[in-house]
């Protein structure tokens, strides 16, 4: 898989993680705090506000050290290749391998994840609203939370119900990337 690839890929899917973070007022009632669905709220919020930091603080740790340990390896190849440019771009301000193979993975996701957030942005106009309908749990310790996502782009007007899986770690409740709408980990 080239960076090219990956980054195509990665626009794709911060378009869908764009979608699923513009929410509605429906969405926002109140979550009890500490809750699964409460942490899907601040996940939906950081992206309608395009806050790729505030979306890691939002991932788990262990979805985070994932996306790292497969990203590094790509950044070196397309850092040592014709992608160089564009390859930086996506981990600026990090100049080099070096300083991006030194950055928690948790920066490092924000990075890339601001930099996919400010491609998209040059889409044009997107409405999107969520409005959460519930939560399904698996067991104690990963819960599922259903919305619906309006999309409006143009002419185009598009709706689906979509889910946010989480699981409980020792910081809380922390959303999972390996799921559908939020494969963000590159190579998938």
């Amino acid at each position: 898989m080239t960076f090219r690839s990956l980054s195509s890929r990665s626009l794709v899917l911060a378009m869908s993680l764009l979608a699923a973070g513009a929410s509605s007022a429906a969405a926002q009632r109140q979550a009890a705090p500490g809750s699964a669905r409460a942490t899907a709220q601040r996940t939906l919020n950081a992206f309608a506000q395009r806050n790729a930091e505030a979306f890691a603080r939002e991932v788990s740790p262990e979805d985070l050290a994932g996306f790292r340990t497969q990203l590094l390896p790509q950044l070196k190849t397309a850092l040592s290749g014709q992608q160089r440019e564009q390859a930086l771009a996506m981990i600026a301000p990090a100049r080099s391998y070096e300083e991006a193979e030194k950055l928690p993975a948790e920066r490092l996701y924000a990075i890339y994840m601001g930099a996919v957030m400010k491609r998209v942005a040059t889409a044009g106009s997107v409405t999107i609203t969520n409005t959460i309908l519930g939560e399904v749990p698996e067991g104690d310790s990963l819960v599922h939370v259903v919305y619906r996502q309006h999309f409006r782009q143009g002419a185009n007007d598009a709706a689906s119900v979509k889910v946010l899986s989480l699981r409980r770690t020792p910081g809380g409740w922390k959303v999972k990337l390996d799921q559908p709408g939020l494969a963000a980990q590159p190579g998938r």
